[in-house]
């Protein structure tokens, strides 16, 4: 994969978390905007760079036993990762209000961001697995730019609070064309093996 791909996949699996943290900026919470937006992205990146280093590791001991699958394997999990995450964009649109919903408390409190951050991670987990089968032989520089992205976008998002929320809850067009380049990325990966 080339620095644009990593990019593109980056990007894509950050969209959760920045859809987290557009929610959690409208909430009322104790904490000033900067500690919040430290906190988003101390969690939310974090999480983003080593769920796949996790997948990875874990799918290195699998690649050595099919190696003749390990393209088709990788095609596979990103067609599942950009497949879901268009899914979900479409189906979100008739759940903002039960998604946006305040929580008692700080929503950036560090024990709420846990989950949160656990659960918009799992999509890179599976990124982690396709690169793995997809023949890299690190997963370090990726999933460090998946973190830093991630940190950045969803930091800025808490930052830029209830003006930034109300257009991305309007809106399913970018977690659709980040869902179609990941696609595109599987796509190309499968293409070049054949």
């Amino acid at each position: 994969m080339n620095f644009t791909e990593i990019l593109i996949i980056s990007f894509g699996v950050s969209l959760d978390a920045i859809g987290v943290s557009a929610g959690g900026s409208v909430c009322p919470g104790k904490f000033s905007k900067y500690h919040s937006a430290a906190n988003a992205a101390l969690f939310f990146g974090s999480f983003q760079f080593l769920m796949p280093v996790i997948g990875f590791f874990s799918a290195g001991i699998l690649s050595e036993t099919g190696k003749q699958f390990d393209h088709f394997i990788a095609f596979l999990l990103l067609i599942f990762v950009g497949g879901k995450m268009i899914w979900d964009a479409i189906g979100s649109r008739n759940k903002d209000d039960e998604k946006n919903s305040c929580p008692n408390g700080d929503f950036f409190a560090a024990k709420r961001l846990f989950i949160p951050a656990i659960a918009t991670s799992l999509d890179a987990l599976a990124v982690g697995a396709s690169i793995a089968f997809s023949g890299m032989n690190t997963i370090f520089y990726p999933a460090a730019m998946m973190g830093i992205v991630t940190a950045l976008c969803s930091g800025a998002t808490v930052l830029l609070g209830k003006h930034l929320s109300k257009t991305l809850r309007c809106t399913t067009f970018f977690t659709v064309a980040g869902g179609v380049a990941i696609i595109a990325v599987g796509c190309k990966i499968l293409w070049e093996h054949l």
